[in-house]
């Protein structure tokens, strides 16, 4: 397989061109082999059904910000018959979840505050 139909399989999954993908390809193509060996590697595990694994994606996606790839493992998600309600539910977990962090991020400062609060 060329780069040229790496890039054509890949549009073929997402639905649209992979632009972040056919950039990389003119700086250097084999990262964007590199980069298919690993997401192949990431979703070949047995243990958690592909249906999931697009749901985490799309949990990890929006934990972290990232908006292009959310979008992305969404159409994915859609095209592999991943339903709204559930890709709606892992989004609403996912923020649940954030939102957690902040707190306990929060723990050693809200210490404080109580301490201060005792004196």
């Amino acid at each position: 397989m060329d780069i040229n139909e790496l890039l054509k399989a890949m549009e073929n999954e997402l639905g649209s061109e992979p632009e972040t993908m056919v950039l990389l390809s003119k700086l250097d193509a084999k990262s964007v082999f590199e980069h298919a060996a690993n997401k192949n590697f990431a979703m070949s595990g047995e243990h958690i059904p592909p249906k999931y694994k697009l749901l985490m994606s799309i949990a990890i996606s929006a934990a972290l910000g990232f908006e292009s790839c959310m979008e992305i493992y969404t159409k994915v998600a859609k095209k592999n018959d991943v339903t709204v309600d559930e890709i709606r539910e892992t989004i609403m977990l996912t923020r649940f979840v954030k939102g957690t962090t902040v707190l306990n991020t929060a723990t050693n400062a809200m210490k404080l505050l109580v301490e201060e609060e005792k004196v």
